[in-house]
């Protein structure tokens, strides 16, 4: 019988290497699984998670350098490093190499900074990992460019099998309003108003990884349309708008999907994956394995609440020593459903 972080472990990677295939796919990536899951993707903390967990399935992390290459222009740049920054992802030197790449292209301005952002690991490291958790052998030459930024694996292919996103997919409605709008703070506004009956524009701030005076001056603006309404409760501002009339905008159902704050979330399931493969603690005894995963949990806890998924989370002062082991294996199964 396996030991249960072990076999935690190998199921945490089958479910998070799922749940990348079922986004990408939705956002365009070649891929079997295809999403029906009622919720709005976020392409920048999506590829930041990649950045981690797309290192355990090359040929996905190559569909989505392609899908990149088709669909680049609508990434947010300037919001893809402040989420880095303020989630403290783990990804930031195999970002930066993948910016290299994109920097080579029509969007060479908008990638070039954060194709400088990292320095290359000496020595080189493997890019990508066997089932095992070991290293996976690089098969040929190096490629020189993933090289040069400190990373070993085999010469790059892209097939050209990713494809632009597909407007119409229900989760796609963040990239949509890009297309529709531009690349700017309105785009996200919207996108949260739609998802909610009405919000503060710290509120929206604080969700959409905008600084403040940017998401106010945006509301301010928008709302002398006519379109987004104000409604003032004493010194706060809350706005709001009706769905309705953007459902045949964008020719959607009247029934927006929902907003997810991922960021927060995805930074915390890379933590604990993180932490399980850290081949130290599978050589712990269950009692110390219980207590470094128990104070984990604390850490990532305020992550998960601002996701607004703490309620999947047990309570863990019920559970004393290596009781509270399958508790967490529990937990975390259940932020991945």
């Amino acid at each position: 019988m396996k030991p249960l972080l072990i076999e935690c472990k190998e199921k945490l990677r089958e479910s998070m290497l799922n749940f990348l295939w079922r986004q990408w796919s939705a956002l365009g990536v070649a891929g079997q699984s295809r999403s029906e899951d009622p919720w709005i993707i976020d392409p920048e903390a999506l590829l930041l998670f990649t950045c981690t967990l797309g290192r355990h399935e090359p040929r996905l992390f190559d569909e989505v350098i392609h899908w990149l290459r088709a669909n680049g222009s609508f990434i947010n740049i300037l919001r893809l490093k402040r989420i880095l920054r303020t989630e403290q992802f783990a990804g930031g030197p195999v970002l930066a190499a993948i910016a290299g790449l994109m920097s080579k292209g029509a969007d060479v301005l908008k990638w070039k900074n954060l194709s400088e952002s990292a320095s290359p690991t000496e020595p080189p490291e493997a890019l990508f990992f066997a089932k095992s958790g070991q290293n996976l052998p690089t098969v040929g030459n190096p490629d020189p460019h993933f090289l040069r930024y400190g990373f070993r694996r085999g010469p790059l292919r892209l097939r050209s099998h990713s494809q632009g996103f597909r407007p119409a997919e229900p989760s796609n409605l963040m990239l949509q309003l890009r297309a529709l709008f531009g690349i700017n703070a309105r785009c996200e506004v919207v996108l949260y108003l739609l998802t909610h009956e009405a919000a503060h524009p710290s509120r929206i701030a604080r969700d959409a990884y905008y600084f403040v005076r940017a998401v106010q001056n945006t509301l301010a603006e928008m709302s002398h349309s006519g379109v987004v309404q104000l409604r003032i409760s004493g010194r706060a501002k809350h706005y709001w708008l009706k769905p309705e009339s953007w459902a045949t905008l964008l020719n959607r159902d009247t029934e927006f999907p929902k907003w997810i704050t991922w960021p927060p979330l995805l930074s915390a399931m890379e933590r604990i994956w993180l932490k399980l493969n850290d081949s130290r603690l599978m050589q712990f005894d269950p009692w110390l394995q219980s207590s470094v995963v128990r104070q984990l949990m604390i850490e990532v806890r305020p992550s998960i609440e601002r996701s607004g998924f703490d309620k999947s989370l047990s309570d863990d002062r019920q559970y004393l020593g290596e009781e509270y082991l399958p508790v967490f294996i529990s937990d975390v199964t259940k932020l991945l459903e």
